[in-house]
């Protein structure tokens, strides 16, 4: 298996659209500029209380050229959102060695997950937090999680299939509590700033995921 929570190349269905970007050089520069303020501005003041003129201020940007690229504040944090799920969902596309057994590609994928959500930590925070607040950003929250569910029942089919997982399990209720645990995890981890040590979180909770699924470990 390849594909762990929030990690695999494929998904349920297309991923999403992305928005439209500046047909130039510099307009792409410029627009990527305010999204990197945005990441820095949002993970440190919060979703409520970070102000289009701090995005702009911290990209170095004229105030009103903000609105060139993004029509609100509501709009870039959308945009800086896709542009991190497709960092999480990329994380686990690295190739397996073809000798690997299922608990190392498990290992393997949840510690790239865990390594990308915790370098990202300020926004994946906020995001949670924000999807409390913003309908579109709650939308954008679900269809993630139900693309990381999809990716995982696949995973798991393909192991029943290969007769590294039983057929009594049922792979929808399994990748849905396996995704949750992992992402779960993650969060009170960052919004906790536990003191977990980020390659023994990824082996306890890769043994959890493989005693889960009858999966042998070292």
């Amino acid at each position: 298996m390849t594909e762990t929570a929030e990690t695999a190349a494929a998904d349920a269905g297309a991923p999403p659209a992305r928005r439209a970007v500046p047909a130039t050089a510099r307009g792409r520069r410029s627009r990527q500029a305010l999204l990197d303020a945005a990441r820095i501005v949002f993970a440190r003041d919060g979703f409520t209380a970070a102000r289009i003129t701090d995005i702009a201020d911290q990209a170095g940007a004229a105030h009103g050229s903000f609105y060139t690229y993004f029509k609100s504040k509501d709009e870039i944090f959308l945009a800086l959102i896709e542009e991190l799920e497709e960092d999480l969902r990329v994380s686990g596309r690295g190739e397996s060695a073809a000798s690997d057994d299922a608990y190392a590609r498990i290992l393997r994928a949840n510690t790239e997950y865990l390594t990308a959500y915790y370098d990202n930590r300020g926004i994946m925070v906020v995001w949670e937090q924000a999807a409390t607040l913003n309908p579109e950003v709650a939308e954008l929250r679900s269809q993630a999680s139900d693309r990381a569910v999809a990716r995982v029942v696949r995973a798991i089919e393909r192991m029943q299939a290969a007769g590294e997982v039983s057929p009594a399990i049922d792979a929808r209720y399994a990748a849905t509590a396996l995704t949750g645990m992992i992402s779960n995890f993650a969060y009170r981890w960052c919004l906790r700033d536990e003191d977990f040590e980020l390659d023994r979180a990824a082996q306890q909770l890769s043994l959890l995921w493989a005693n889960a699924l009858g999966i042998p470990t070292p």
